[in-house]
């Protein structure tokens, strides 16, 4: 009885947070062909795009996580991020974000270029539905599900931006050993 009481409080505890609208990251995919030198060939002596998949508000959401991404994201190789539709950036490395979409979004999906230009990918209604992805071409290499709360110009929006940013764009990928002696060992 007293185990059951304590997974109802739990529960409504948790609950409760949700219902308070805090920001949170809810799931995070690695492609096993992404790999540390992936971020180091984006972040070579250029900005990272920064690409906002939006039906509205786009360049300022996109300056709005590029200044986040600035001050809060990752910051090794001296990694500066700066709004696709204002660099030249040729490279094929971006970070692709997509606010308020529905819950059935695909978050690995996001890198794809029919992407945006489906009207399935975005809800009529506020969902607070982030997914964010580190896009090489078309390819999905990281990308996660969030929701986010907090205002874009927000210090909480920026602090989770930065959050994200940090999880997309990892030193090292949690679904490989890159450590390995000899090939079977390294899947």
């Amino acid at each position: 009885m007293k185990k059951t009481l304590s997974y109802i409080a739990i529960s409504l505890l948790l609950a409760g947070c949700a219902a308070a609208g805090y920001d949170s990251l809810r799931s995070t995919y690695y492609s096993l062909g992404y790999t540390k030198g992936d971020a180091l060939l984006a972040a070579n002596g250029q900005a990272i795009k920064v690409n906002v998949v939006s039906k509205k508000e786009k360049e300022t959401l996109e300056q709005n996580v590029s200044a986040s991404l600035n001050k809060y994201g990752p910051k090794w190789l001296d990694a500066k991020y700066a709004p696709a539709s204002a660099t030249e950036n040729k490279s094929p490395y971006q970070m692709k974000w997509a606010f308020n979409v529905p819950e059935s979004g695909n978050a690995i999906s996001i890198c794809r270029k029919d992407y945006n230009s489906n009207p399935q990918n975005f809800s009529t209604e506020n969902t607070s539905v982030v997914l964010a992805a580190f896009c090489l071409n078309n390819k999905t290499l990281t990308s996660l599900r969030a929701r986010v709360y907090s205002a874009p110009d927000t210090e909480d929006f920026a602090k989770t931006v930065g959050l994200i940013g940090r999880n997309l764009l990892t030193t090292t990928n949690p679904e490989r050993f890159d450590d390995c002696t000899n090939f079977d060992d390294c899947s």
